[in-house]
């Protein structure tokens, strides 16, 4: 009778520890979930700021162009006239082509 109680304490000594074994393992599943998406949500808000940045650096970019582009039409109007009418030749004979 005295193995008996041994061997039964010993299970439920088991099953306890299994218990706390599958407590703990949920635990560190849901905080894996948690820091997978805490990390996925701080690279998706870093790469939103970097295509903000690069797109104000485009436009920003852009704008000089145009004036740039804008002050050599106003300095040369003659010339750029010329490379206008040249493109569009250009741009004609190859769609009838």
């Amino acid at each position: 009778m005295h193995a008996s109680t041994d061997s039964n304490a010993d299970l439920a000594s088991v099953r306890s520890d299994l218990a706390v074994l599958r407590r703990d393992v949920s635990s560190l599943i849901a905080n894996l979930n948690k820091e997978g998406r805490d990390g996925a949500h701080d690279a998706a808000e870093q790469i939103r700021g970097s295509v903000r940045d690069f797109s104000r650096g485009a436009v920003d970019g852009g704008q000089r162009s145009a004036k740039a582009v804008g002050a050599w039409i106003e300095e040369k109007p003659a010339l750029a006239f010329l490379i206008a009418v040249g493109v569009a030749y250009v741009g004609v004979r190859a769609l009838l082509r």
